[in-house]
């Protein structure tokens, strides 16, 4: 299956964000971006946390290392429900038997 990219400039242009701000949050290992050619994408798949990303920065001026930081708590957070969904599902096999 072919991944939809988004092309970086038409991001940046739509939100009004310079391409440097992206750039950054792909250095920081915040998001992921997709080179094709000599032009950079930002697969579709990654749209939900790049805008989340630059509603933090924009609406609570929030800097690139705090983001940073936010992306490790969001990320940890997720990997908790994870991990607390496997162990319900296993205390309600436990249940059952």
């Amino acid at each position: 299956m072919d991944t939809q990219l988004i092309h970086l400039n038409d991001f940046c242009t739509s939100y009004e964000i310079e391409i440097t701000f992206i750039t950054e949050l792909y250095n920081y290992d915040i998001i992921e971006l997709k080179r094709v050619d000599d032009h950079q994408f930002i697969p579709l798949e990654e749209l939900p946390k790049v805008e989340k990303m630059v509603r933090l920065h924009q609406d609570l001026n929030i800097n690139i290392e705090g983001l940073e930081a936010v992306h490790q708590l969001l990320e940890r957070n997720s990997a908790m429900q994870e991990e607390l969904r496997l162990l319900k599902q296993k205390l309600n096999r436990l249940d059952a038997i």
